[in-house]
């Protein structure tokens, strides 16, 4: 009967650890907003293009942001890139001006 509940036990307590792990990594997920106005570098992988410009969050905000592409993009090419607090970048995603903040907007100089 003890194992039972040891194992009960220890099985609510990994649930819980697991699922609070999981939703802390969505909320610390930052958008940053970029410009592209250079040229990628190519990579040694084959296919593979890495940018590594100025990015803002949504409040104006600055940091350098790194993702990797199988195309590059065209100057002036504004994108949503995804951003987690351990560096990851998710795909990154073509935007209109308008779908920018004013804080960013002026920041580009858009």
């Amino acid at each position: 009967m003890k194992m039972i509940k040891a194992f009960a036990i220890f099985s609510c307590l990994a649930t819980f650890m697991l699922v609070g792990c999981g939703k802390k990594e969505v909320i610390i997920e930052k958008d940053y907003y970029v410009q592209i106005d250079e040229e990628p570098e190519q990579t040694n992988n084959e296919g593979q293009y890495v940018y590594n410009i100025k990015g803002f969050e949504g409040n104006g905000n600055e940091k350098v942001v790194y993702f990797y592409v199988e195309e590059p993009y065209e100057i002036g090419t504004l994108l949503r890139v995804p951003r987690s607090i351990e560096g990851y970048t998710g795909d990154p995603e073509v935007i209109e001006a308008d779908d920018l903040s004013k804080e960013v907007k002026e920041k580009l100089n858009l």
